[in-house]
């Protein structure tokens, strides 16, 4: 009996736990949901009336050069015209038209450019203090965002005056300069329109759209459109509030019901399990524990665990049925593992000679995955009749990762090398893509050259790969070129180019680390000495009994140790024009 009022009270805990976080979870959701919906109800309302008072703006042609001129005229733009002043100016359409162009405005005398400047801003407070008044907004405002005069105010609307030239000069009242929306608007996005919640020194909120006014310079001026906030929250407040005490008070009295429906339909099944299980432990009589579980009655889910525990004993006999089951299983993935494998090296060239009716040069490569797949890769195409590119590259990691990881890396290159550039412009494309999408954080090492096979001129670019062997005057050395950081890395990196003029009879084999660091077993390894000593065996054979001479090299090397890399080579040998 202790321990079943133990296991009541454990319940209870348990139960009042749960109705709390449910609760909780279900305010929050009502919360975040109501806030939603009302923010793209009154983002559509406000993105509507902005474009709305943003055209009357932008149809005055030399907005900018009246709101320069507003500024530093506000004394003379706040006060009405004397008849003197109006006479003076009384020209000024005359002159330069109904809408004038900038230089039109500036050849206008003082007298003339104050009149028209004072029509115009009348003409905007009009039309800003008509949609006040018809719409009735918590603030609507034609303000100065640059940084030097942010948040002066050049019109605002107010539906109790037909021209409201006082509120120019004035500010917001509240400090719009490290905005989130403003510096988005500084940066040049004309689209868009940027909302924001702001909060003010005095702990009110307002819900805040802003567009730029459209100049086609640097964006210097907003329209805003204010709505109270503060109201909106203290209402979803008193609701939720509401919710929650009620929430509170079904709460208690559910779990009251609930603990007294648990102690007949649960711990009591629970006990009677717990001595089925106990005697199955002493004496494995399965059959007694079968018709013990079958007098268990009470909730769907102790029956259930009274039948799953009956019948323990056969699931033992159904164990290698499992796995024989799971071995079928195993066999379905190396299939499909097979597969891809086949599809990997199917996106890889592999006919040799790849170009016949080429004798300008002579190229091959193999790849060599440590597992089914591999994230190595290597890759020749013709640009053009005249330019051939050579890539070999390295992604980390192993296995199906790596070789998606691999397959797009490729196209991004092969994509942009077609397009033409350089070997460094095409790596920074590469790297500025897979860093928009990387969120794997893999990363990849290229080697990229361009040929230019009419001269025999190699211009290529290395992001973090090994460094080329190359052949020039009979032997093969190892060049120490100059690298950049592996593609993936970080966006925005430069990548260099460097130039190798390769004669006739000379030669590059380029490769991955699998190559340069295989181990043998004691944990040696192979290292570029021996790459360059296997190369300089037959300096004079051609590329794919270079590439066979490293590979049988590597092999001899690391003995019965297992491959834990992917092996890639690719050589090509420079015939020039006969």
């Amino acid at each position: 009996m202790k321990k079943r009022k133990t296991l009541l009270f454990q319940v209870g805990i348990i139960i009042a736990v749960f109705f709390f976080i449910l609760t909780s979870v279900v305010g929050i959701v009502v919360y975040t949901g109501t806030t939603s919906m009302f923010l793209n109800a009154k983002d559509e309302m406000i993105d509507r009336d902005l474009l709305r008072v943003k055209k009357l703006v932008e149809d005055i042609p030399i907005f900018t050069t009246f709101a320069g001129f507003w500024e530093t005229h506000q004394e003379k733009m706040r006060g009405d015209l004397t008849e003197e002043e109006y006479e003076e100016g009384s020209e000024a359409y005359a002159i330069v038209g109904v809408m004038p162009d900038k230089s039109g405005f500036e050849s206008l005398n003082e007298s003339e450019k104050l009149l028209m400047a004072h029509d115009f801003y009348n003409y905007i407070s009009l039309n800003f203090n008509e949609e006040q008044f018809q719409f009735d907004y918590d603030g609507l405002y034609l303000v100065d965002i640059s940084e030097e005069n942010c948040g002066f105010v050049i019109c605002r609307g107010n539906d109790e005056a037909l021209v409201n030239r006082d509120s120019l000069g004035s500010t917001l009242g509240i400090d719009i300069n490290s905005h989130n929306a403003v510096r988005k608007m500084r940066s040049g996005n004309y689209s868009q329109t940027e909302y924001e919640i702001v909060n003010t020194v005095g702990g009110d909120s307002y819900y805040i759209g802003y567009t730029p006014i459209e100049t086609g310079e640097k964006v210097k001026y907003a329209v805003c459109i204010f709505y109270d906030w503060t109201e909106f929250k203290k209402v979803l407040a008193e609701n939720l509030s509401l919710m929650l005490i009620l929430g509170l008070i079904v709460m208690a009295a559910a779990g009251v019901l609930l603990l007294h429906f648990l102690q007949n339909t649960a711990v009591k099944p629970v006990a009677a399990i717990q001595r089925a299980v106990r005697s199955y432990i002493g004496d494995k009589d399965s059959n007694a524990v079968d018709e013990s579980m079958k007098k268990i009655t009470g909730a769907k889910e102790f029956t259930e665990l009274a039948g799953d525990i009956s019948h323990l004993s056969k699931e033992i006999e159904r164990y290698n049925e499992d796995n024989i089951r799971l071995a079928g299983e195993k066999q379905k993935t190396a299939t499909e593992l097979d597969l891809a494998s086949r599809i990997q090296k199917g996106v890889l060239p592999s006919t040799f000679p790849a170009y016949p009716d080429r004798t300008e040069f002579d190229i091959y490569a193999s790849m060599t995955p440590a597992k089914e797949v591999g994230g190595d890769f290597y890759d020749h195409f013709l640009i053009d009749d005249d330019h051939l590119a050579l890539v070999i590259a390295d992604v980390s990691g192993k296995g199906v990762p790596a070789s998606l990881f691999m397959m797009s890396s490729k196209m991004l290159i092969n994509y942009r090398a077609l397009a033409g550039g350089t070997p460094a412009e095409i790596l920074k494309f590469a790297n500025e893509r897979i860093c928009s999408r990387n969120i794997v954080d893999m990363f990849v090492t290229v080697w990229l050259g361009i040929l230019e096979i009419s001269t025999g001129k190699l211009i290529c670019s290395n992001a973090g790969h090994e460094y080329p062997i190359l052949q020039s005057g009979g032997r093969f050395e190892l060049m120490k070129d100059p690298h950049g950081l592996v593609l993936g890395g970080i966006p925005g990196v430069e990548y260099s180019s460097y130039e190798i003029q390769l004669n006739k009879g000379d030669a590059v084999f380029v490769y991955t680390d699998g190559a340069a660091e295989a181990t043998d077993s004691s944990e040696n390894m192979f290292g570029t000495d021996r790459i360059v000593d296997a190369l300089n065996a037959a300096p004079d054979s051609s590329p794919e009994e270079l590439t066979a001479a490293v590979s049988k090299a590597v092999d001899d090397f690391v003995k019965d140790a297992p491959q834990f890399d992917d092996l890639t080579m690719l050589c090509l040998k420079y015939n020039g024009k006969d």
